[in-house]
C-alpha cells in the first residue's frame, strides 16, 4: 500500500525541482498541509501552491493523486466527492507542523513529544511511519542514510481513514 504511495510521489513530486515555499506552510493534523486544505479542491489547492501541477489516477482508479511540480507536495483527491482526502509533503523543512513545529529532519522523539507515543507503525522498506490515526497524521522516520531517525515525510489526511484511503490506492 505504502509502496503505491510512495510510487507515485516519486513518479510526480521527486522528479521536479523544489522552488521556495511562500504561504501555506503549516501542517495541521487533520486539517491541512501545505495550504492543501483536507475536505478541499484542488482549486483551492491551486491557489495555494500554484497552477503547475501533474494528475493521474490510481491504481484503483478510486482516487486522482496531484503533484505539482514546484513543491514537495503530493494530494489524493476522492474522484466521487472531488474532495481532497490525503496529502502528502515529502523532503522538505520549508513546511512545519502547527504541533511542536515538526519538520523534513526532525527526530522521532521531538515527534513523539508532540504527539504521543500513541500510534500504530507501518514498517516498509527504509522507513518506519508513525501513524496517528485518530489526529489524522503520520510521519515516515528513515531508518538508513541521511535522515536515518529523522521525519522524511508527513501525511495529513482524514481523521481514522489512514487505512481505508490506503486499502483503496
Amino acid at each position: 500500500m505504502r509502496t503505491l504511495v510512495i510510487a507515485l510521489v516519486a513518479g510526480l513530486v521527486l522528479a521536479a525541482p523544489v522552488a521556495g515555499q511562500s504561504s501555506g506552510t503549516a501542517i495541521v493534523a487533520g486539517q491541512s498541509s501545505a495550504g492543501a486544505r483536507i475536505g478541499g479542491s484542488v482549486d483551492e489547492a491551486a491557489a495555494a501552491l500554484g497552477s503547475l501541477y501533474q494528475k493521474a489516477d490510481t491504481k484503483s482508479g478510486k482516487y486522482t493523486a496531484y503533484a505539482w511540480a514546484l513543491r514537495p507536495v503530493l494530494a489524493l483527491v476522492d474522484k466521487e466527492s472531488g474532495k481532497i482526502v490525503f496529502v502528502i509533503v515529502v523532503n522538505t523543512d520549508s513546511y512545519h507542523t502547527d504541533r511542536g513545529g515538526i519538520t523534513g529532519g526532525t527526530e522521532r522523539a521531538a515527534v513523539e513529544s508532540a504527539y504521543g507515543r500513541e500510534f500504530t507503525t507501518d514498517e516498509e522498506g527504509s522507513s518506519v511511519t508513525l501513524i496517528y490515526d485518530a489526529q489524522g497524521i503520520a510521519f515516515d522516520i528513515d531508518k538508513e542514510g541521511p535522515l536515518a531517525g529523522r521525519v522524511s515525510q508527513i501525511s495529513v489526511f482524514v481523521p481514522g481513514q489512514w487505512k481505508t484511503i490506503l486499502d483503496n490506492l
